[in-house]
């Protein structure tokens, strides 16, 4: 299921619609899957009895248990073709997580590169699959299967706080533009309070962002002084810790809290009236949900129900799959410390994100969110000679990988 999810999510720098196909995408891919797993399961509890399903291969031997012996060779050719296509997924999302990362300066150059005939990172596509091939060469697959999980569930667990962080975070200095909060608020002065902070009002909405609410004005003492968003960021962190620590506690001393032992009661106690305080502090604050087309529902409480369970099952895997992590995490924050954060282009204004598309076939419509504007209008004779000259660009910057159509050759 997480291979229908990375997949269409990987792909929106090359979608002409980001905003709302992704969002599309992923949810009817995984609505799909999910339909999946649960008729299958439904066969095979139906075929044979739940405690007696073999866990190495659970189709096959409940076909032969019962006389279908010709089934069982048919479902493990299916199983070889499904493999086949999580190997073609994974080789699909990785290269281009790692050409997006390139781009944007948080690992090295080459692995930004494409290949100028089939338009795909190829290097990335290497270097990913024979990594790939030597780890399922070297280790158990019951290791890897623990592996990609705690790394699975920790991406979503940034996830789910990014999905909160960015609900209340303050407007940008281009949304502020685009909406005109300064103009609405200097020229319409006369107008009246009561329309001002209408909730329709996507000025008011800006203006509010990141900040607490009228009705919880109370705790102005507590998260006053904070920055816009801040306060929320801070509680993200700390519902995160306390998370952690509660299901820490929930794994190594559940046998004293049946007791009724009355330490262990009280520190759950105490972990649960910090979670909630946390939510209490996210949900005093406006959120910004501006230009969104597809909102997550229920923030902050279900990207916090989120972030508990993923944390949750992170706790109950092996200490060695944690080693294992802790030293693949040790390795990447290296790469990012003496490398990555020296090039990042985040805080460069003339670089973008490049997309997987040359200007030519860019040129055919709107690709990916960089691009507000279609393709250029095939105009008549007449309407060529009255059309005033365009200037062509002087400052094109070399680095820029954005496609530039107004350079190409327009076909009438």
């Amino acid at each position: 299921m997480m291979k229908d999810s990375c997949v269409p999510a990987t792909s929106g720098e090359e979608a002409r619609n980001p905003a709302g196909s992704i969002p599309v995408a992923t949810i009817v891919s995984m609505s799909v899957v999910t339909l999946g797993y649960i008729l299958v399961s439904a066969a095979l509890t139906l075929m044979v009895p739940y405690w007696t399903i073999s866990a190495s291969a659970a189709l096959p031997e409940a076909f032969s248990s019962i006389g279908l012996n010709w089934a069982k060779y048919v479902v493990s050719i299916g199983a070889l073709c499904g493999m086949t296509t999580t190997l073609f997924g994974s080789l699909f999302s990785l290269p281009r997580c790692m050409y997006a990362m390139a781009s944007d300066g948080l690992l090295f150059s080459f692995l930004g590169s494409i290949n100028q005939k089939t338009q795909v990172p190829l290097t990335n596509l290497a270097i990913s699959g024979i990594s790939s091939a030597l780890i399922a060469l070297l280790f158990d697959l019951e290791k890897l299967v623990e592996f990609m999980s705690i790394g699975t569930l920790l991406a979503y667990t940034i996830v789910s706080a990014s999905v909160i962080i960015l609900r209340y975070r303050p407007p940008t200095t281009e949304e502020t533009a685009a909406t005109g909060v300064g103009a609405v608020v200097t020229d319409d002065s006369s107008q009246s309070g009561a329309e001002l902070a209408s909730p329709q009002s996507d000025t008011v909405e800006l203006a509010m962002a990141g900040r607490l609410k009228p009705s919880f004005r109370w705790l102005s003492p507590l998260v006053g002084n904070c920055e816009r968003g801040g306060a929320v960021s801070g509680a993200v962190f700390v519902f995160t810790c306390f998370s952690t620590a509660l299901c820490i506690q929930l794994q190594f001393s559940s046998d004293e809290m049946r007791t009724g032992i009355w330490w262990t009661v009280l520190l759950a106690a105490f972990f649960i009236i910090c979670l909630a305080g946390c939510l209490l502090i996210m949900v005093a604050h406006q959120q910004n949900t501006v230009g969104l087309r597809f909102k997550v529902p229920l923030v902050p409480l279900i990207p916090a129900l989120s972030i508990f369970c993923n944390v949750e099952l992170m706790v109950h895997l092996q200490a060695l799959t944690w080693v294992r992590f802790i030293v693949w995490m040790a390795l990447g924050l290296l790469v990012y410390f003496l490398y990555g954060i020296h090039h990042s282009k985040e805080s460069d204004p003339t670089s973008s994100y490049s997309i997987l598309m040359t200007s030519s076939e860019a040129g055919k419509g709107k690709w990916g969110s960089m691009h507000s504007s279609g393709p250029l209008p095939i105009l008549s004779p007449s309407e060529e000679k009255t059309a005033a000259p365009t200037k062509p660009p002087n400052d094109i910057s070399v680095d820029d990988k954005r496609p530039i159509i107004d350079e190409e050759e327009v076909p009438q």
